[in-house]
């Protein structure tokens, strides 16, 4: 045991008794090169899961399967929303929160989340089948959104361990035969559930002792920590919702009101823009991660600001990219009318850069357990694009949608943009805390570091 004011041997402050010289640690360059490591596996991940999805739906429009990809977009988008309305942050308390709140998770997930994404499944099928979707299409769509969110917690515990390759071989991996199945002719719905089905199981594999179907982890849940899970994410429950309903409000309104066609148009460039935002996230999650790790004495490395420039770098060249070959993209790659898709991709798009800034802040935030501060954030953007939404959709149809997504973006932006200028006032202690005296780009602002296993999350405050 050390004293209070002890170091041990091979600490960077460490020096050798009987006044001899101290030995510098120069470990810096190789934590960096890690975390950039970390980043660009996760970024390519992505991006290469990104390119499958992008090749799966350009198969189905090639075959004209659009009613499929109106189903799969507006039942992922219905479902999702009870998933969230029931377990709220479950998913993001996972990766971030102790391993009695992961517990708490997984009692949570069986005894509650499931049932209830069953029974909204016959809801929302039955909502659904009265506009012209049908129920096989459905209910196969629903489980793949159910073995996504499964997937959510299995890959959670990959990352926390840093097998970014393991991940990435689980998430892309099951992609292939699902292309074989749609260039072969099969329905979309049909090879998305195979590829669900193949992620379940390689996603078991790697994680081993893990395993969520391990005898050891099944006698930990109970109906008791089920419930107590829902004092511990209540705040990233509000974040949770937020998020949601910025990022998917536009799509559920939008599939209220046109017909599965144009929602299947709509939805094939709305996941061209959902898969970039997958690439940059990726990215950014390594910083939280390397945060979680870091406050919970897993590892004290100092991950820097790696992922977020990546992340960064990454929006600004696919925006550029997306402007340049959104013809081609929606008119050869996916076999849409060239004019009004590509108007929709060109304005998601343009919509990346700023929603990567403001998804950086609110994921360090997380990672530094300030719930409060990110809640704040994606309420924001929630709020903004609410009115921007019920404007713009009823009268310009999947392009009001679209606009509503880029001016909410750019908005929420503008405002962290002025709260960081303004770093000693109120509207910047409002959203990041008390000033700390960093004057540090957006990505890397600091929040206070409170352990969160030191009490609850819903006590501390993307």
């Amino acid at each position: 045991m050390t004293g209070a004011g002890e170091t041990l041997p091979g600490s960077p402050r460490w020096s050798p008794p009987f006044g001899g010289a101290p030995t510098p640690r120069r470990r810096r360059p190789r934590q960096i090169r890690s975390s950039t490591r970390h980043s660009l596996v996760a970024s390519s991940t992505n991006l290469l899961n990104g390119l499958l999805n992008a090749a799966l739906l350009a198969l189905s429009a090639r075959h004209g399967q659009t009613d499929e990809i109106g189903a799969y977009v507006a039942v992922t988008a219905a479902l999702s929303l009870v998933s969230i309305v029931v377990a709220g942050g479950s998913p993001l308390l996972y990766i971030s929160g102790d391993a009695e709140q992961r517990r708490a998770v997984r009692s949570q997930w069986v005894f509650v989340t499931l049932p209830c994404m069953v029974l909204g499944t016959v809801v929302i099928g039955s909502l659904y089948s009265r506009s012209g979707y049908e129920w096989p299409t459905m209910l196969a769509i629903a489980l793949v959104t159910i073995g996504n969110h499964q997937a959510d917690f299995q890959l959670g515990d990959l990352t926390r361990d840093l097998r970014f390759v393991s991940t990435a071989v689980a998430v892309c991996g099951c992609k292939v035969p699902a292309l074989v199945m749609v260039a072969l002719g099969e329905p979309l719905s049909s090879a998305l559930l195979t590829a669900a089905v193949i992620q379940f199981v390689a996603a078991e594999a790697f994680l081993g002792r893990r395993s969520w179907l391990r005898p050891r982890l099944l006698v930990e849940l109970s109906p008791r920590r089920a419930f107590s899970a829902f004092r511990m994410n209540r705040h990233l429950f509000t974040y949770s919702i937020a998020e949601y309903w910025g990022g998917r409000m536009t799509t559920v309104l939008l599939s209220l009101l046109v017909t599965p066609s144009v929602m299947g148009a709509f939805g094939a460039v709305f996941s061209v823009y959902q898969a970039q935002t997958s690439v940059l996230t990726a990215a950014l999650r390594v910083s939280l991660v390397g945060r979680v790790r870091r406050r919970q004495g897993i590892d004290n490395a100092n991950s820097g600001r790696q992922g977020e420039l990546v992340a960064i770098a990454g929006a600004v060249t696919m925006t550029v990219v997306s402007v340049v070959a959104a013809p081609w993209i929606v008119g050869d790659l996916l076999r849409l009318p060239a004019h009004g898709p590509a108007v929709w991709l060109i304005l998601l798009a343009v919509a990346l850069p700023c929603m990567t800034i403001v998804r950086a802040v609110t994921l360090n935030q997380i990672g530094d357990a300030s719930y409060r501060q990110a809640t704040r954030i994606m309420v924001l953007n929630a709020v903004l694009i609410t009115p921007l939404a019920l404007a713009a959709v009823p009268l310009a149809g999947p392009t009001g949608a679209a606009t509503a997504t880029l001016a909410a973006e750019v908005l929420t932006g503008a405002v962290l943009g002025l709260a960081l200028v303004r770093r000693q006032g109120r509207l910047s202690a409002w959203f990041f805390g008390p000033a700390s005296g960093s004057t540090a780009a957006v990505p890397a602002v600091s929040a206070p570091q409170q352990m969160i296993s030191a009490s609850p999350p819903g006590g501390i405050r993307r």
